[in-house]
């Protein structure tokens, strides 16, 4: 691969007011990760919207904890499903990988998950990574930390976060975090960005 870019895809990109998962615009987004492919790129998605997802199904109002972390296994295996579903439809494989802090911690270990990460790019898979919620809830402190972490630890070109800014009333992040993670990253000299992930053809805009 000529580069290989980490994108962060917030849950208000592909989920809907309503809750629903916008399948049109996760069919768009594969689209142009196959155009970026045949370009030499190599992508990197860090998703959203497990716990948001998942509140359909559990009722997190009391803001338990414990209720958070059932609905992100739910919420889940249903954004998992419904991406691997559509990026199929365009030839392309995903590989999962759920990650907590604590495994990243160790060098032998951040090494491993590289190593995985970049075979899975070279071979023209595409790594869906997203935070272990179930086992240990926002321990990266949200998916924009998590994206920044695997994007120093692939020394990533770049770092694209599409989101609305409107976040997710069920979960962590918005402009703060996003904006720790830009830090943390100018730090490490690789870019990062956000972007509106709901305009048309925007990962072939910002990376063509």
């Amino acid at each position: 691969m000529k580069d290989l870019i980490v994108v962060k895809i917030g849950s208000s990109v592909f989920i809907t007011r309503r809750n629903k998962i916008d399948e049109f615009r996760i069919d768009r987004i594969a689209k142009q990760i196959v155009a970026l492919q045949k370009e030499g790129i190599g992508i990197v998605l860090i998703i959203s919207g497990a716990v948001a997802y998942g509140s359909s199904f559990i009722d997190l109002s009391g803001n338990r904890h414990q209720l958070r972390q059932a609905a992100a296994g739910i919420g889940q295996i249903y954004t998992t499903c419904t991406f691997n579903s559509i990026f199929a439809h365009n030839n392309l494989q995903l590989a999962q990988i759920l990650l907590t802090k604590d495994y990243l911690k160790r060098e032998t270990q951040s090494k491993k998950i590289r190593n995985i990460i970049e075979f899975y790019v070279n071979a023209g898979f595409i790594p869906f990574i997203n935070e272990n919620d179930v086992v240990d809830l926002n321990s990266f402190g949200g998916n924009d930390l998590l994206a920044a972490e695997i994007a120093g630890l692939l020394k990533s070109k770049k770092l694209l976060i599409l989101s609305t800014m409107k976040g997710s009333i069920h979960g962590v992040g918005g402009g703060a975090t996003k904006q720790e993670a830009i830090e943390i990253l100018f730090k490490k000299h690789i870019e990062a960005t956000i972007i509106n992930g709901k305009t048309k053809d925007i990962l072939l805009q910002a990376l063509l």
